[in-house]
């Protein structure tokens, strides 16, 4: 009995997750903390950014992410990634997506400035564990043009306040820089 009820919960959640779907049409706005900690030098600092994705096919969208943060020293830092992007159902209420992107960092200090582009690839999954709360993560591997090579993961929370509003925590893991957000997202359709 206890087995059959919860089947028939299970199947209610899966059909309600997956008619509402993944969707990859937003705006969102973010503020973070960037913490920077290379073997000789250990700074850090605040910022804002903007992304949004638009879907262009029923499994492609394409992506930009803006970011500028104030660290230490009168340092700003700032990151700019546009890509497009491959997504699928994994299940009724999990995706998988694939993205290839464009990057382009810049650090504009007192003492001088430093700026650096690539091509990031990337893999992850989003997926809905309830109603209002959606989770995702993913790593990214970027081939910087004049610097070594970055291997980046990210992880996040949503809430959803509405059909339309979520708000959200995301990680993003750098080998050598830190940066943690608390995020608005608007979604469109």
């Amino acid at each position: 009995m206890l087995r059959s009820v919860f089947m028939v919960i299970l199947i209610a959640f899966s059909a309600t997750v997956a008619a509402q779907g993944t969707n990859f049409n937003y705006v969102q706005a973010s503020y973070g903390r960037v913490d920077l900690d290379a073997s000789s030098l250990d700074v850090d600092g605040d910022g804002l950014g903007v992304s949004g994705s638009l879907e262009i096919d029923e499994n492609f969208h394409v992506f930009g992410d803006y970011q500028a943060a104030d660290i230490d020293f009168g340092t700003d830092l700032t990151i700019l990634e546009i890509g497009v992007g491959y997504h699928t159902n994994l299940s009724p209420f999990m995706d998988v997506y694939a993205n290839l992107a464009y990057i382009d960092i810049e650090a504009d200090a007192l003492i001088g400035s430093a700026d650096d582009s690539g091509l990031s690839m990337g893999i992850g999954l989003r997926g809905s564990i309830s109603e209002t709360v959606e989770l995702y993560g993913g790593l990214d591997y970027i081939d910087f043009d004049d610097s070594d090579s970055e291997t980046r993961a990210n992880a996040g929370i949503l809430l959803s306040l509405t059909e339309t509003l979520s708000l959200g925590l995301r990680a993003t893991l750098w080998d050598d820089v830190n940066v943690f957000q608390i995020n608005a997202r608007m979604y469109f359709r």
